[in-house]
């Protein structure tokens, strides 16, 4: 798909995970420019392949990768890439440790906050979790080490393009979104897409991705490029949607807190009916707003873990 002349775009035919981000790619005199390269199964480097042949281009026409942020649809076709090439890669500051070491991916999820107060012999045995295993059945995580560091404010000359690196955590510690001023581009990675993505305190919690909502909803973009699902034309609505949706969730937290105070545990049950949920992400979406609704006044932790609204 043709977004401008100078970019393309591979695309999933569904934005739900476990499917590949989206690949988009620059072409300049030097040769192809990726940002984020997809999921880390062969089947999905494939089509990689085939799309910059399609293009006009060979793996060794690829001199730079932007990854938006070092999760396994956006990097995990590094592995096959790197067995080939040794392009120049961009990381945010924060998401380079997790790119080299990506089992650090696991402390980021904040699969502990399972196990807080949690007393319910029901509830399922995650504590030896590893999310490099479940990644390797349906989205391979790859391990890549940055060549250039990205921090916010940065300018990333891509192409005939020059994109405004700005930090936006929240699903993510070093997510971030790139924009384009002059053409009212912005690439939203997965803080702006068909779906509101999911977010722990580790990664920059709700504070975090509101946030960096706040920031993109000031820039004058005219089109959103997500890493996932169609381009969004309606930029402000698209941005105040997912802002809406997570402020929503502070009324559901303090809704449940009406009637008496409740342990973590017990207020994810109430919350999250499915022990699945109960593991991922219902306690990181909970912990997330949790601070910020203590940072608000709103609610209150007492000795022995009970919280209360005030």
């Amino acid at each position: 798909m043709n977004i401008i002349n100078e970019i393309k775009v591979l695309r999933e035919e569904t934005p739900m995970w476990p499917a590949s981000a989206n690949v988009f790619l620059i072409r300049d005199r030097e040769g192809a420019i990726l940002i984020d390269v997809g999921c880390g199964k062969e089947e999905k480097f494939n089509a990689l392949k085939n799309f910059l042949k399609d293009e006009g281009f060979t793996l060794q026409d690829i001199h730079t990768i932007v990854i938006s942020h070092a999760h396994p649809d956006h990097m995990g076709a590094m592995s096959f890439l790197l067995q080939e090439i040794s392009p120049r890669i961009y990381l945010h500051e924060l998401e380079i440790p997790l790119a080299a070491d990506p089992q650090r991916l696991n402390q980021t999820f904040d699969f502990n906050l399972t196990q807080r107060d949690n007393t319910n012999e029901s509830s399922p045995p995650f504590g030896s979790f590893n999310v490099l295993d479940y990644f390797a059945a349906l989205c391979p995580m790859a391990s890549a080490q940055a060549t250039n560091k990205m921090v916010d404010g940065d300018l990333l000359c891509l192409g005939n393009f020059h994109f405004q690196v700005v930090h936006t955590p929240g699903h993510a510690p070093g997510h971030v979104s790139l924009f384009e001023p002059d053409k009212g581009l912005l690439f939203t990675g997965d803080v702006v897409g068909k779906v509101v993505a999911w977010y722990s305190p580790s990664s920059g919690g709700a504070i975090g991705y509101l946030d960096g909502l706040e920031r993109i909803a000031k820039l004058n973009a005219h089109v959103i490029l997500p890493s996932h699902g169609e381009n969004i034309g309606r930029v402000r609505e698209a941005i105040e949607r997912t802002r809406t949706h997570i402020l929503n969730f502070d009324s559901v937290i303090l809704r449940n807190l009406n009637d008496f105070p409740l342990s973590f545990a017990d207020l994810c049950a109430k919350i999250y009916h499915k022990p699945a949920a109960r593991f991922f992400p219902g306690p990181q979406l909970v912990e997330s707003h949790l601070i910020k609704l203590e940072q608000e006044g709103k609610v209150t932790r007492r000795e022995g873990g009970l919280i209360c609204r005030v």
